[in-house]
């Protein structure tokens, strides 16, 4: 547990566990999740930004939106907000708030916001 009181998991390096494992292979495709946080800590480094652009993007299921583009303008509403940050918890192992959206709205708002959230916390 830690000092704020939420449980987390024990620490474990990262590729520490792969896909292999669970008899599962990381087809390393886009559009496709990978088969664990280990396959895809092997797989090549994104920057934050472009996670959440693909994180929206695959969401919205479209691209038609820049890094400045106000999600709701995007096509965007709460449910779809919650399934970004879904997605966005797996693929980057930290815990992120559902008020995150309400509070960067943008894909360059939102990069930044998990980027500090990222750095100040353990991986999960």
């Amino acid at each position: 547990m830690s000092e704020d009181g939420v449980e987390t998991r024990p620490e474990r390096q990262w590729g520490e566990q792969s896909g292999k494992e669970h008899g599962k292979e990381s087809e390393g495709v886009r559009g496709k999740q990978p088969a664990d946080v280990g396959a895809a800590a092997k797989a090549p480094v994104r920057s934050v930004t472009d996670q959440v652009r693909s994180a929206w993007a695959e969401v919205l299921g479209h691209d038609d939106f820049d890094d400045d583009t106000p999600f709701t303008e995007a096509g965007g509403h709460s449910l779809k907000a919650t399934q970004v940050l879904m997605r966005l918890r797996r693929r980057l192992g930290v815990r992120l708030p559902n008020r995150l959206f309400f509070d960067h709205p943008t894909v360059r708002e939102l990069a930044v916001a998990v980027e500090r959230i990222a750095a100040t916390q353990p991986i999960a």
